[in-house]
């Protein structure tokens, strides 16, 4: 009766001979691809930052400012101001 563990070792070394000798190509156009690929990640990165600052700036601070007059801070803002 043969090994069967034996017979599966070999099957296995076989196909994984086969892969090795297998010499995949890169694509002709990887370069581009990936400079557009970093590039694109940059601009969503930096589409983020933006929204954020945008978010931050235009309805959490407006909120603090009202939390700290309620706490009885007085809170000045350049474009809050009339210097007539």
């Amino acid at each position: 009766m043969a090994d069967p563990i034996r017979q599966d070792e070999e099957v296995v070394e076989e196909l994984l001979g086969l892969l090795r000798e297998d010499d995949p190509e890169a694509p002709p156009d990887l370069p581009d691809k990936t400079i557009r690929a970093v590039r694109a990640a940059i601009t969503s990165r930096d589409l983020v930052d933006l929204t954020t600052s945008v978010f931050v700036l235009s309805f959490c601070a407006p909120l603090l400012d009202l939390i700290a007059s309620f706490l009885g801070q007085n809170v000045s803002r350049p474009e809050n101001r009339n210097d007539d």
